[in-house]
């Protein structure tokens, strides 16, 4: 592995993993409030920052069209491509670029809105990188970041399960998250990157239906397995149990999101 394992595993996802992302990351109404700080309109210049797949960027260039652009930025070469694929078909005026940051591969000021979701936790340095994302900002500009908090999750399945959930978290977030506690961090990166008008915000529904198993199956199993802290007997006793809770009504997933959003002078 030529990069730690928190940047290399966006880097190297297999078909199964690109599947199941097209479905955690597609664009859903419950985006709604984390997306309103962007102050969204026609005729603006947008940066995704880790676009992923694409789906969220591409209601963003909707928002702008017409006469707006959008473009992402992902580690991923496959992700871009796809992205590109689905811009054309659509029909809208968004560019999408295959880079590593922080840098960003942009020139100062080039863009009216910055937006990031889920990608801080990831990266290298979220101080160097929220440093960039000001960078390319226009002065007026918005920045907007969304981030977990990763000591704040629960996971409720059942009682005895309890113990071997924790366990399996915690391996899963030792090797695949660079910095857990980023939701939290976000405020300070943002003011001691120069911004203003800072305003936080903190997003905590509740999934009592099941829809963050996508997530728990092609995220977190995969990486409590690679920590090699887990046996695989362990893990597929863990997703019995969280199987066994949807159906029997008793599952409860929360990861706090936060949103926090800040202008350049």
């Amino acid at each position: 592995m030529s990069e730690p394992y928190y940047k290399q595993h966006w880097v190297d996802i297999d078909p199964d993993r690109h599947s199941a992302y097209d479905q955690i990351l597609a664009f859903h109404p419950a985006l709604e409030p984390l997306l309103r700080p962007l102050d969204l309109k026609p005729g603006l210049r947008v940066l995704d920052v880790g676009s992923g797949p694409g789906h969220t960027t591409l209601e963003l260039a909707r928002r702008v069209a017409p006469g707006g652009k959008v473009t992402g930025v992902d580690i991923n070469a496959e992700f871009v491509a796809r992205s590109s694929a689905r811009a054309r078909d659509a029909k809208l005026d968004a560019t999408f670029v295959n880079s590593s940051f922080p840098p960003l591969p942009f020139p100062d000021n080039s863009f009216d809105r910055v937006w990031c979701k889920n990608v801080l936790e990831y990266v290298d340095s979220a101080a160097d990188t929220v440093a960039e994302m000001v960078r390319v900002t226009a002065p007026g500009g918005v920045v907007v970041a969304v981030d977990s908090d990763w000591d704040m999750i629960a996971l409720e399945t059942a009682p005895d399960s309890r113990e071997r959930s924790n366990r399996i978290l915690a391996a899963s977030k030792a090797i695949a998250i660079k910095e857990p506690r980023i939701g939290r961090q976000l405020h300070g990166l943002f003011r001691r990157a120069g911004l203003n008008q800072i305003k936080v915000e903190i997003f905590a529904g509740a999934d009592t239906a099941g829809r963050s198993l996508p997530m728990l199956k092609a995220s977190f199993a995969r990486y409590a397995r690679d920590s090699g802290k887990i046996a695989q007997s362990e893990l597929d006793q863990w997703l019995a149990d969280v199987d066994a809770a949807v159906a029997n009504g008793s599952y409860f997933f929360v990861l706090p999101q936060f949103v926090v959003r800040g202008v350049k002078n």
